[in-house]
C-alpha cells in the first residue's frame, strides 16, 4: 500500500489523521496500530473509527515541523506504516544548545587561567561563587498558516485525477470537473446525461446526495473498492431518501469499471449500458457479470451466424433446400433448429440476400458464400470511401 495524505489545520491542531481509503482497508478490525518515520521512530496511535481518524501523531508533526498542506507518503512494510514527509520543509527538529560546562570544571578553567585574563563576569562569578547556570533555549512560536484556498480564494486547488476517470473516458464519458465531486458527462445524441463521483471518504455522502436531489447531475456515486464494498454501502444506506425512489446514491467499484474497459474491446458497451446498471444502484462485479452474460449471447449469436455459412459453404448456387437437410450436420455444430431458422432469415434478408426464401423451411441458394463475401467486401469497401468523403465536406 502506497497513500499520499495533504495535512490540514485541524490534522496539526488536534495530532489526527483522517481514515483514508487504503488506511480503512489495511486498519479494518485494529484499534491500535504502529507508526515508524524516517529516522525509524515509532508512534503508538489510536485508531478512532467513530471519528474516522488516526489519533496520537502530534509528536511527529512537532518533530518533522510540518504545516498545512504538507504532503505525506505513507507505506505498508509488513505490518507497519512507514510515514515519509515530501517537503523541503520538512526536517528533524533542531537540536538543543550544548549543555554549559559544570560549575567544577568552569572553576577549574578560571584557576589555570591567569587573573588578568579572566573576564570581569567571570571574576564576579568566581568571588561571590555562584556557578554558571545554562542558557535557556529560545522559545519559539509554532504558527499555523492560512490554507492556500483562504489566502488565494480565486486559484483553485489542484487535485490528483483518479485512476477511474481514464476508464469512464475510455467508455464514452467526458470528465468536466478538475476535482470533487468528480463530474462526468454522456453524450448520447437526442439526450445527455451527468455523473457525479466521489471516492469512499472524499466528500460528505450527504453533500454527494445533494447534487442530484439538486437537478445539478442525474446520477451520483460512491467509488469504493470490492473490498469495501460494505462499508460504502452502508454510507449510502444512511442517507437514502426515504420513499423517493431513483434519487438516491449508487455505488461503482474501480475494478467493475476496469472489466467494462476489457468488455468495451470485444463488444460495444457505453453510456447506455452503464445508465442502465446506474439505475439499478450498483456497478460492481456483480452487476458486470450480468452483463456480461447478456453479451455472451449476443457473440453466440454471431458465431452461430459463421457456423451456419460454413454450413452453406458446400451448397451451389442456384439450389433448393430445406432447413431439414441442414440439420444433421448443424447438431454437430451444437445448432439448434430454431437458431438455424433464424440464421437463414437473417441471410434472407438485406443487405445479406444470400437466400432466397420460398415457404416456411425452404431456401433457394442464390449465389456460392465465397462470392457472397467478397460482395460483402466490396459494399463495406464502397460505403467506407463515401463515408469519408462525407467527413471531409466542409
Amino acid at each position: 500500500m502506497i497513500a499520499r495524505y495533504v495535512l490540514t489545520s485541524t490534522c496539526l491542531n488536534t495530532g489526527t489523521m483522517s481514515l483514508t481509503q487504503p488506511l480503512r482497508v489495511f486498519l479494518q478490525g485494529k484499534d491500535r496500530v504502529t507508526l515508524k518515520d524516517e529516522e525509524g521512530e515509532t508512534y503508538d496511535v489510536g485508531v478512532n473509527w467513530a471519528k474516522n481518524r488516526l489519533e496520537g501523531l502530534e509528536p511527529y508533526y512537532t518533530k518533522r515541523r510540518l504545516g498545512v498542506n504538507d504532503k505525506i507518503l505513507l507505506h505498508l512494510e509488513g505490518n507497519q506504516i512507514v510515514l515519509e514527509a515530501l517537503t523541503p520543509a520538512a526536517k528533524p527538529a533542531r537540536p538543543r544548545h550544548a549543555e554549559a560546562k559544570s560549575p567544577s570544571a568552569a572553576r577549574s578553567s578560571a584557576a589555570g587561567a591567569p587573573t588578568g585574563e579572566r573576564s570581569a563576569g567571570e571574576q564576579r562569578s568566581w568571588v561571590s561563587g555562584e556557578e554558571s547556570l545554562p542558557e535557556k533555549p529560545e522559545k519559539r512560536v509554532k504558527v499555523t498558516p492560512y490554507p492556500k484556498e483562504v489566502i488565494f480564494p480565486h486559484k483553485p486547488v489542484a487535485s490528483e485525477t483518479p485512476a477511474f476517470s481514464a476508464d469512464l473516458e475510455a467508455l464514452g464519458f467526458s470528465r468536466e470537473s478538475g476535482s470533487a465531486p468528480w463530474v462526468f458527462r454522456a453524450a448520447l445524441g437526442r439526450r445527455t446525461f451527468h455523473l457525479a463521483l466521489a471516492k469512499f471518504g472524499e466528500m460528505e455522502a450527504k453533500e454527494l446526495l445533494a447534487y442530484r436531489q439538486q437537478g445539478r447531475v442525474q446520477y451520483a456515486a460512491i467509488v469504493a473498492g470490492e473490498s469495501s464494498k460494505p462499508e460504502a454501502l452502508a454510507e449510502i444506506a444512511a442517507v437514502r431518501p426515504s420513499g423517493l425512489a431513483q434519487t438516491g446514491l449508487g455505488f461503482v467499484s474501480p475494478e467493475a469499471l476496469q472489466r467494462l474497459v476489457k468488455l468495451h474491446s470485444v463488444f460495444p458497451v457505453g453510456p447506455l449500458d452503464i445508465e442502465r446498471l446506474l439505475r439499478e444502484g450498483r456497478i460492481d462485479l456483480e452487476a458486470i457479470q450480468n452483463l456480461e452474460q447478456e453479451i455472451s449471447g449476443a457473440l453466440r449469436e454471431r458465431s452461430h451466424f459463421s457456423a451456419v455459412l460454413t454450413l452453406l459453404a458446400d451448397q451451389p448456387p442456384q439450389k433448393v433446400f430445406l432447413l431439414a437437410d441442414l440439420m444433421p450436420m448443424a447438431r454437430e455444430m451444437n445448432l439448434e433448429a430454431d437458431q438455424l431458422q433464424k440464421v437463414l432469415e437473417s441471410l434472407s434478408s438485406p443487405p445479406f440476400l444470400l437466400l432466397k426464401r420460398l415457404s416456411p423451411g425452404e431456401f433457394l441458394m442464390r449465389q456460392s458464400v465465397e462470392q457472397t463475401l467478397a460482395d460483402w467486401i466490396e459494399y463495406a469497401q464502397v460505403m467506407t470511401r463515401r463515408l469519408q468523403g462525407v467527413l471531409r465536406e466542409p
